[in-house]
C-alpha cells in the first residue's frame, strides 16, 4: 500500500505550552496549502503540559530523556513515515504554513534544503541585534568559504532534507552544535544542498527563548561551539598530510644530524639546541596529523592517507613496531638517566660521547613520537571501521 505521509514535522520541544497548539495549527495548515498529508513529531524534554497538550491534539510524541537538540534528533532516527522531513522549533518563530518552497526544492532533486533568515526577512525584535549583524553572519561566512557548503546562516532552525539522509546522520553533538554538524555530516555523504529564503519571526508574547532561560554566556557558548565544530572538521582538511610530513621532514633531519656529526650549513647551527626544536617540530607535526586523522573517523570524511592506515593489518603491524621502539625508547631513556646520575655528563673526556649519546636520544624521541601518532591513528581508524561496518 502506498504510503500516503508525504512530510514528517520533527520538532524538539521543551517547556512551549505556551506556543504548541499555536504551532500544531500553523503545521497543519502547511499541510493544507501544500495539498499533502503530514505528520507532526514532538521529540519531548518537557515538565510542563507540553505532552499532553500535543497529544490531545493528536500528534506523536516521543520522550526524550537526554536534554539537547542533537540527542532529540538522534532519538527520533527511524520514527519518520514521510518521504521529506522537516525539522525546527516549535515557537512560531518559523511559518510552518508555508512548506511549499522546501518541498519544491526537494522535488528538484537536493538532499538537503537549509533555510536563510538574511536572504529572507527578520522581524524587528526577533534577533538580537549582536546576533543579526555580527555573530550569526559571522559564523555563517567563515563556515561558508573555509569549508565550501553552499550556506549563508548556519544557525536556522529550519530545514529539510529526504527521510533517508535523516536516518544517515550521526547526530554527535548533542546540543545546538547539531546544526552545523548535520551540515557537515551531509555533505560528506555527497548530499546535495541548496537554500531558500524564510522569515524568522517574533516570538509570541509570554514565550521565553531557552538562550534567555539560560545563562547570559548561553548564545556564546552556542557560537564557540560553531567554530569548535567547524575547526574539527577543518583539522581532517588541513592537518593530516601537512601535518604527517612537517613530522616526517622533521624526524628525518633530527636523524640526518645525529648521523652525521660532520654536517654542517653556512648560516645555521646544527648542535643539540636545532635538534631539539626539531623534536618539538615533530611532535607538533604528528600531533597535528592524529588529531586531523581522528577528526575524520568521527565525522566520517573519506581521507586517502587515514583510510590506509585503518586497514586491520596496518594497524597490528603499527602497533608491533611501536612497541618495540618504546622498549628501546624506555632502555634508552633509563640509560641516559643513570649516566646523567653518576656524573658523566660532567667528564669533560667524555664530552665528545655524551653529546652523541644525546643527540643520537633526541632523533630517536622524535622518531618515536612519529610512530606513536601513526599507531594511534591506524588503531582508532580501525575500530572506527569496524563500527561503521557493523551499522552498515
Amino acid at each position: 500500500m502506498e504510503n500516503p505521509i508525504e512530510i514528517s514535522v520533527i520538532v524538539p520541544t521543551m517547556n512551549e505550552e505556551v506556543t504548541v497548539r499555536q504551532f500544531i495549527d500553523w503545521c497543519r495548515q502547511g499541510f493544507l496549502n501544500s495539498n499533502i498529508e503530514g505528520e507532526i513529531i514532538f521529540l519531548d524534554s518537557s515538565t510542563d503540559n507540553t505532552p499532553k497538550i500535543a497529544l490531545d491534539l493528536g500528534v506523536n510524541v516521543v520522550n526524550v530523556s537526554e536534554r539537547g537538540l542533537g540527542n532529540a534528533y538522534r532519538a527520533g532516527k527511524g520514527i519518520a513515515k514521510g518521504r521529506f522531513v522537516i525539522l525546527g522549533d516549535a515557537d512560531c518563530t518559523y511559518d510552518f504554513r508555508d512548506l511549499g518552497p522546501f518541498l519544491d526544492k526537494l522535488d528538484q532533486g537536493y538532499d538537503l534544503v537549509l533555510g536563510n533568515r538574511f536572504k529572507g526577512s527578520i522581524e524587528k525584535g526577533a534577533m538580537p541585534v549582536h546576533h543579526q549583524y555580527f555573530g550569526s553572519p559571522g559564523t555563517s561566512l567563515f563556515f561558508k568559504y573555509a569549508l565550501g557548503i553552499p550556506t549563508g546562516d548556519i544557525h536556522c532552525g529550519i530545514r529539510a532534507m529526504k527521510k533517508e539522509l535523516f536516518n544517515s546522520l550521526p547526530f554527535l553533538e548533542p546540543g545546538w552544535e547539531y546544526a552545523t554538524e548535520m551540515i557537515i555530516s551531509a555533505r560528506n555523504k555527497g548530499a546535495r544542498i541548496t537554500e531558500i529564503p524564510v522569515s524568522f519571526l517574533k516570538e509570541p508574547k509570554g514565550r521565553v527563548s531557552h538562550h534567555k532561560r539560560g545563562s547570559w554566556l548561553s548564545p556564546f557558548k552556542a557560537g564557540w561551539g560553531t567554530l569548535r565544530v567547524t575547526f574539527t572538521y577543518l583539522f581532517d582538511r588541513i592537518f593530516v598530510f601537512p601535518g604527517l610530513m612537517l613530522g616526517i621532514l622533521a624526524t628525518f633531519i633530527n636523524i640526518l644530524v645525529s648521523t652525521s656529526p660532520n654536517l654542517s650549513l653556512e648560516k645555521f647551527q646544527l648542535g643539540l639546541l636545532a635538534q631539539t626544536m626539531l623534536l618539538c617540530i615533530s611532535i607538533f607535526g604528528s600531533g597535528a596529523f592524529a588529531l586531523g586523522s581522528i577528526s575524520q573517523y568521527a565525522y566520517r570524511r573519506k581521507n586517502s592517507v587515514s583510510s590506509r592506515l585503518a586497514m586491520p593489518t596496518t594497524g597490528a603491524r603499527l602497533f608491533t613496531l611501536w612497541m618495540c621502539l618504546s622498549i628501546i625508547e624506555l632502555i634508552f631513556s633509563i640509560f641516559l638517566l643513570i649516566r646523567w646520575l653518576s656524573g658523566a655528563f660532567l667528564e669533560s673526556s667524555l664530552a665528545g660521547t655524551n653529546y652523541f649519546l644525546s643527540s643520537l636520544w633526541i632523533s630517536f624521541t622524535s622518531l618515536y613520537s612519529l610512530f606513536f601518532s601513526l599507531t594511534i591513528v591506524s588503531l582508532v581508524g580501525s575500530q572506527a571501521r569496524r563500527f561503521t561496518e557493523m551499522e552498515a
